[in-house]
């Protein structure tokens, strides 16, 4: 058992400390530094932990979060699988750097996502009553196929360079800089804005907007219409 013993001299020594194999002297000072050494590599730890990190283990939190959200169905089993391949995919993409294996972790997350749609529209499909976890979810599904498409738009960018028009230095200096603008470019499309900062004119890009422009605008109409159409059955309903 470790004890301590501390003695109130003026030159405040800790005189006695029991570590279970004999005394030994040990000063305040040395105390005071032994924590001042731990903080700091404790600072290290964090201060390397750079923007992509960071971004990276929110992202993993919502992979993860949504194998565990999907509840019981027939695939689960090949659901987790690839979501633990998309993980270590992405992550050694992350920390080697290794040419050609970002296109692979963008390819593996796109239909991860696409997957992740396709179970929570199912659901949507098969509930028959319009409450907050139904409007949830049509809005997660909207803003997931606007990140599964700007993963895609990526993609063209990596394998075709000058697929898009418009975009900035900043698109090619790091990860994040061309995940942000095809991102912004994605939200574009799907809400069919069409601001013309960025074109696309690659032989990839050109049609995926235009699909997700139609996937945006058709997705809005047929979604909208069920949940109103279920509100209002709900609300005609004779009441026992």
């Amino acid at each position: 058992m470790t004890t301590l013993k501390v003695f109130g001299h003026a030159d405040e020594s800790l005189k006695e400390v029991d570590f279970g194999k004999g005394l030994k002297n040990f000063s305040v000072s040395d105390a005071v530094q032994f924590s001042t050494d731990r903080a700091e590599s404790s600072t290290q730890v964090i201060e390397g932990l750079g923007k992509d990190d960071v971004v990276e283990l929110i992202f993993d939190s919502v992979l993860i979060s949504g194998v565990y959200s999907t509840g019981s169905f027939r695939a689960r089993p090949m659901f987790v699988l690839l979501t633990l391949v998309t993980l270590i995919v992405r992550w050694g993409e992350l920390l080697s750097g290794a040419p050609g294996m970002d296109v692979t972790a963008l390819a593996l997350t796109a239909l991860w996502i696409a997957i992740a749609v396709s179970i929570i529209v199912f659901h949507l499909f098969q509930d028959r009553d319009v409450d907050l976890n139904t409007i949830l979810g049509a809005i997660v599904t909207y803003l997931l196929a606007a990140v599964a498409f700007a993963m895609l738009f990526q993609i063209s960018e990596l394998l075709s360079p000058g697929a898009f028009s418009g975009l900035d230095d900043a698109a090619y200096r790091d990860r994040g800089g061309l995940s942000s603008a095809m991102m912004y470019y994605s939200l574009v499309c799907i809400t069919t804005m069409g601001f013309g900062d960025i074109v696309p004119v690659g032989a990839i890009a050109r049609p995926l907007s235009v699909i997700e422009g139609a996937f945006g605008q058709l997705y809005l109409a047929v979604m909208i219409a069920r949940l109103v159409g279920l509100h209002i059955a709900k609300d005609s309903a004779p009441q026992d």
